[in-house]
C-alpha cells in the first residue's frame, strides 16, 4: 500500500479534472459536476475583497448561508474585535469598513434594534476603544441603533449574567460560573466579526477567541492564569464559547497578523495582507480555515523572532490544535475536513489549492 497522501485540489479544480477525465474515458472517476463535498454538513466561504468590501462581505455572507432568520422587529447584537486601540496596528481589531458592510447587509433584514458591542481588554476603557477607533461613529452612522461598550462587572454587576455550562467549574469553580454579557445573551441573533492573528498564549485569535470580549474582567482572570499553558487555555476559549450560538461569523482577514500577536505593533510583529473575506456558521470549520490561511501566509514571509507559539502555530496540523479539538469534544462545530465545503470566491487557483491542502491535511 502505498504512503503518498492523497491529492488535495480546490473544488473548482476538482471538477475540472473529473469532467476532463471522463472524455478521456478514464475509468473510476467521478461523474462531470460531481461534487465531492455536495453533502458536507457546512459551508465556509473565502472572499477575495477586491474593490469593494461591502460586496465582499455580501457574497461572503450569502455563500455561508445569509441572514435570512433574522426576523422583522428582532433584535441583533454585532460583536467586532474592540479589544484595544494600538496606533497604525493593522489586523488588531475589526476594521471599520468591514463593521460598516455587517451593519448595512444586518439592516436589510428589517430588525428591531441593531447593537454592536464588546469588552474590551482592562487595560483600555471599551467606550475610549470605540471613540478613537472610530467603530462607534461608523457604527451609528451604518444604520446601529446602539454602541455598547459593556462595563466592567466592578461598575454594572447588572450587566452581567453568571452561566454554568458544561465542564465550567475546570476553571471558573470558585466563581460559581462564568459571567457573560446580558446584552448579547438577550438579542435574538449574535453575529461575531472577528480578525485573523496569532496569538503569543492562545496560539491563534480567530472565531472562538473574539467571543472572550464577552466574558466579564473577573471570569477572564482566572482564564489569564492559564496563558503559560496553551491547551488549558484553549479548552477555557472553548468552554466559554458554549455560553452563545453566533448566527454568523465574518472574519475580516484582509489583514493577517503571523507572528507576534494580538498586537503585531512590538518588534516580533510579522503582518500579511491575504485580503480575504472568510464567513462560515460553524466556529470550527472557521478556525481550522483561519489557521490554514495562517499556515499559507507563513510560507511567503520572514519571521526574524518566533513568538511563543510559532512553532505550533507553524507546524501542527489545523485540526490538530487545542482550540479546536476542545471546541469538537464540547460540541461548537463538525469533527472533520470532511465535513466542510470551501467556497472560494475570486481568489487564484494556487492560493486557494495552498490553503485547502493545508485545511484537509
Amino acid at each position: 500500500m502505498s504512503d503518498d497522501k492523497p491529492t488535495v485540489m480546490t473544488r473548482r479544480a476538482f471538477l475540472e479534472v473529473s469532467a476532463a477525465a471522463s472524455v478521456a474515458g478514464l475509468a473510476g472517476c467521478p461523474a462531470p459536476g460531481e461534487d465531492p463535498y455536495a453533502d458536507a454538513a457546512t459551508s465556509v466561504a473565502i472572499v477575495a475583497e477586491g474593490g469593494s468590501t461591502i460586496d465582499a462581505v455580501r457574497r461572503a455572507a450569502d455563500l455561508a448561508g445569509g441572514l435570512d432568520a433574522i426576523q422583522p422587529g428582532e433584535t441583533v447584537f454585532i460583536k467586532p474585535n474592540a479589544v484595544g486601540v494600538i496606533p497604525d496596528s493593522r489586523a488588531f481589531v475589526t476594521r471599520n469598513d468591514v463593521l460598516r458592510a455587517v451593519i448595512e447587509l444586518v439592516r436589510e433584514r428589517d430588525p428591531g434594534h441593531i447593537v454592536v458591542g464588546d469588552r474590551s481588554a482592562r487595560l483600555f476603557s471599551s467606550a475610549i476603544v470605540f471613540d478613537e477607533t472610530g467603530m462607534e461613529a461608523v457604527a451609528l452612522a451604518a444604520g446601529a441603533d446602539e454602541v455598547y461598550p459593556a462595563p466592567s462587572p466592578a461598575d454594572d454587576p447588572d450587566a452581567w449574567v453568571l452561566l454554568q455550562p458544561p465542564a465550567w467549574e475546570e476553571t471558573w469553580e470558585e466563581m460559581g460560573g462564568v459571567l457573560t454579557m446580558r446584552r448579547a445573551l438577550e438579542a435574538d441573533h449574535l453575529i461575531n466579526v472577528p480578525v485573523c492573528k496569532n496569538h503569543r498564549w492562545a496560539i491563534f485569535s480567530l472565531s472562538m477567541k473574539n467571543l472572550i470580549g464577552i466574558v466579564g474582567d473577573t471570569s477572564r482572570d482566572w482564564m489569564h492564569y492559564n496563558e503559560d499553558d496553551a491547551d488549558r487555555l484553549s479548552r477555557d476559549i472553548a468552554i466559554l464559547n458554549q455560553t452563545v450560538e453566533p448566527l454568523l461569523t465574518i472574519i475580516d482577514a484582509d489583514a493577517a497578523i503571523l507572528n507576534g500577536g494580538p498586537e503585531g505593533a512590538f518588534a516580533d510583529g510579522v503582518i500579511s495582507e491575504p485580503g480575504l473575506i472568510l464567513a462560515g456558521t460553524d466556529r470550527v470549520a472557521l478556525d481550522a480555515l483561519g489557521v490554514s490561511l495562517i499556515q499559507h501566509e507563513l510560507t511567503g514571509v520572514e519571521v526574524p523572532s518566533p513568538d511563543a507559539m510559532f512553532h505550533r502555530l507553524a507546524v501542527e496540523r489545523p485540526w490538530d490544535l487545542p482550540q479546536i479539538t476542545h471546541g469538537i469534544e464540547l460540541g461548537l462545530g463538525v469533527a472533520s475536513s470532511e465535513q466542510v465545503r470551501l467556497d472560494f470566491d475570486g481568489v487564484d487557483e494556487e492560493t486557494a489549492a495552498a490553503i485547502e491542502e493545508r485545511f484537509r491535511a
